[in-house]
């Protein structure tokens, strides 16, 4: 190994001198196909640094302004996100628990949140040190659009990474802009925003403010929230940049109305489960986010990119149990990234390099009480925790000839896992682990031609428990803990497809993956604790699946958007309590998912939209003998954009789950006593209007 690190950083080094003197460099005079080898100025954002995706041989799906803008309701990511092959997205209106993610079955494991791949707005982390990713900051009106990798990407983004979403907030206005709006819906939805823009001078910002209010369809289910989002851009000169982003939430309730068994869901799909209302189950959270990245364009071949971020949140929930079941958390997460990128020739071919380093470090400070039916009891947790990290890494993309082209890279990081126990009176429950870890990829692409490509690629990706996971000890005399049993996952991926574009109307991607993970994290619950979830590692599993996505011009102003994604994730050596499972599927993820949403945008301003989605059957434990029905959701959503003088007026219109299917916004995998289930709302309305000048 140490002799490969050597070569490698020799054959790095003369890579860089290759490519350092720009100055009086001059490009081999070569007939190539400018579409397929003129390099734009680089873009340091890990794997999406192309300007043509039909090169870069990994899945990645990007969704714009028709994903986001048209009549939303604005409160989850899902909305947005539920079309994208091999994506499985979950709890939208349980807002205590958060939405839950998972790419490729990567993040299902999750019982709260996001876990198991990476988030990031405009290039800043929303994903902790530990792999946990909170969305309840993010103002979904201020994204303009998206790019996700699906896929294994811990080579670029190290823990936690078995997918990257990228969300990308709106452009800075040439002139002054003001707006306005307020929707409102079924089951008390509520959604007030306002914004002020300038990007016409030197200085540029971008201020809007939010408040969302929902009631909910189930008992216990409200919640609301107040949201500052503001970004202002410095031209410092006409090679450097200054960026500052500042976020802002307060969201001072969110019920959570619990899971329920099936004869209970039968009885009334509405209520909330009895013990999450005696014990006041929810949640209440303040945070404060600050991010300040700096951009330096060296030449048109080489640029410097500085990020640095710091992250605040006070948390607290109440739990639907006595023992522990009221915590507080006061969370601060800080790090910075340089990456540095260069654009040239090596050997006479074009050459894209970027080098990398990554330091972050969490501290929680967690403590627990008693909950005595939702007043505080006696203190039985003080627990301090950390999660560092330090990283380094280095992508290189080369075009070997005019159709074939090469993306290589790895990435070495350093985990450092603490934690100490202040409460000592039921044994001490500190413990520490220090983890190091490599992660190659290489992928490869074959142009068919100018417009269509085939590609594979293969990556190790590494996933450690989180610190909120290490701290539920099951096997642990005291409340929580340091489970030093909990180990990472480690994945290695394979992945074959094939993109590009039949004609001028429309656009394919396929795409087949096969990971192979040895000591997969998954969530359980224990007879003496229903409602508190704990993780184990269950040997090996098998994620192999297919993903196809086609977009089709149809019409002058029509755009068809079709997706289906077979997954066939499998537990491949798995024995729990004697029983052996080797075979069984993975709880938590249909195998078949098929999609087809229809846009019909006027650019007059009117809009129709239409929205299908069939999910398949999901096994609702590791045995497989409980599961879901298969269903369909249909949403539908149309408005109009009018004009008077220089100010203009737009009204929307949306009709969810217009079907009316019973199904599950929530599933809760192995639940002690059947309490797998928490009901979606049936049809519900929503409208709204927005005024622009």
């Amino acid at each position: 190994m140490r002799k490969f690190n050597i070569t490698l950083l020799l054959y790095l080094f003369s890579s860089l001198l290759a490519q350092s003197n720009t100055s009086n460099f001059t490009a081999p005079k070569k007939n190539y196909d400018t579409l397929r080898f003129k390099l734009q100025p680089i873009q340091v954002v890990g794997f999406l640094n192309s300007t043509n995706p039909i090169i870069t041989p990994f899945s990645i799906s990007s969704l714009t302004k028709k994903h986001y803008t048209f009549g939303q309701k604005g409160l989850t990511l899902g909305e947005s996100l539920r079309s994208v092959p091999g994506l499985f997205i979950m709890n939208d209106e349980n807002f205590a628990q958060d939405i839950r993610i998972s790419i490729r079955g990567f993040g299902s494991r999750s019982a709260f949140g996001i876990r198991g791949i990476k988030l990031f707005v405009d290039g800043f982390p929303q994903t902790t040190a530990d792999g946990q990713s909170q969305v309840d900051n993010i103002n979904l009106s201020f994204i303009k659009s998206a790019e996700v990798m699906r896929g294994s990407s811990s080579s670029i983004y190290g823990n936690a990474s078995g997918g990257v979403i990228q969300l990308f907030t709106d452009p800075y206005p040439n002139k002054r802009q003001v707006k306005s709006s307020y929707s409102s819906g079924s089951f008390g939805y509520r959604n007030i925003l306002s914004s002020i823009a300038n990007g016409a001078n030197a200085h540029k910002y971008f201020l809007k403010l939010s408040y969302k209010k929902y009631d909910g369809f189930r008992d216990h289910s409200e919640m609301n929230s107040f949201n500052i989002n503001m970004k202002s851009s410095f031209e410092l000169n006409k090679s450097s940049t200054l960026n500052v982003h500042y976020n802002f939430v307060n969201s001072p309730i969110s019920n959570d109305p619990g899971s329920l068994n099936k004869d209970q869901v039968v009885e009334d799909r509405r209520s909330a489960r009895v013990q999450n209302i005696e014990y006041q189950s929810g949640e209440k959270v303040l945070q404060h986010r600050l991010g300040i990245s700096y951009k330096l364009k060296f030449s048109a071949r080489q640029r410097l990119d500085i990020i640095s971020f710091y992250t605040k949140r006070v948390f607290s929930n109440k739990l639907p149990f006595e023992s522990g079941g009221q915590v507080d958390l006061n969370r601060s997460f800080w790090g910075m990234s340089a990456k540095y990128g260069i654009n040239n020739y090596l050997f006479s071919n074009p050459v894209s390099t970027i080098i990398g380093v990554d330091i972050s470090y969490q501290h929680d400070m967690r403590l627990r009480f008693n909950n005595l039916r939702g007043e505080r009891g006696s203190k039985v947790f003080d627990q301090l925790e950390s999660f560092r990290n330090s990283a380094f890494y280095f992508q290189q993309t080369y075009l070997l000839n005019e159709k074939i082209n090469v993306i290589w890279g790895s990435r070495w990081d350093n985990d450092k896992i603490e934690s100490i126990d202040y409460y000592l009176s039921d044994g001490s429950g500190s413990g520490f682990t220090s983890l190091i870890n490599t992660s190659p990829f290489i992928g490869l692409a074959y142009l068919v031609d100018k417009r269509m490509s085939v590609y594979t690629n293969f990556s190790n990706h590494y996933d450690t428990p989180t610190l909120n996971e290490l701290s539920n000890d099951p096997d642990s005399l005291s409340i929580g803990g340091f489970n030093s049993k909990l180990n990472p996952q480690i994945s290695k991926s394979f992945e074959i497809g094939s993109k590009g574009h039949v004609n001028d109307y429309f656009y394919y991607d396929i795409a087949w993956f096969n990971s192979k993970i040895d000591n997969e994290i998954t969530s359980f619950e224990l007879e003496g604790s229903p409602g508190k979830t704990f993780y184990r590692n269950v040997g090996k599993t098998q994620k192999e699946g297919i993903e196809m996505s086609l977009s089709a011009r149809v019409g002058k102003n029509v755009t068809i958007d079709l997706g289906y994604t077979y997954s066939q994730f499998k537990f491949a050596n798995f024995v729990k309590n004697t029983t052996n499972l080797k075979g069984n599927r993975q709880p938590g993820i249909p195998q078949n998912i098929l999609n087809s949403n229809i846009y019909y945008l006027n650019p007059n301003g009117y809009f129709m939209i239409a929205e299908f989605i069939r999910y398949g059957t999901i096994y609702l434990n590791d045995l497989n003998d409980q599961e879901t029905n298969s269903y369909s959701i249909l949403n539908l959503r149309a408005g109009n954009e009018y004009k008077i003088f220089a100010t203009r007026f737009k009204v929307h219109v949306g009709v969810n789950n217009v079907l009316n299917a019973n199904y599950f916004s929530n599933l809760r995998m192995n639940a002690w006593g059947g309490r797998f289930y928490e009901p979606a709302p049936p049809s519900s309305v929503h409208l709204g209007a927005e005024i622009i000048f």
